[in-house]
């Protein structure tokens, strides 16, 4: 993993106090986790700048749990 993907998850487990989940696929780390609550203002400004410093981010709820993602692309 590189030193960026590591900074990446330690930014969104620092903000969301709770363990941020990977998923390798081939040239890029995926990271995903519960979404914080959407009033939750505080941990949302945490969130955006660590989510921001990825290559590519957004949101799924396919397990009926809104889920946020960040993928880093490294090769």
């Amino acid at each position: 993993m590189s030193l960026r993907a590591a900074a990446l998850r330690a930014a969104l487990e620092r903000a969301l106090d709770e363990p941020v989940h990977l998923l390798a696929l081939e040239g890029r780390l995926r990271f995903h986790t519960a979404a914080p609550d959407p009033q939750d203002e505080t941990t949302w400004r945490a969130v955006m700048p660590a989510l921001a410093s990825a290559d590519r981010w957004g949101s799924c709820d396919t397990t009926d749990v809104p889920e946020i993602w960040a993928e880093i692309h490294e090769g």
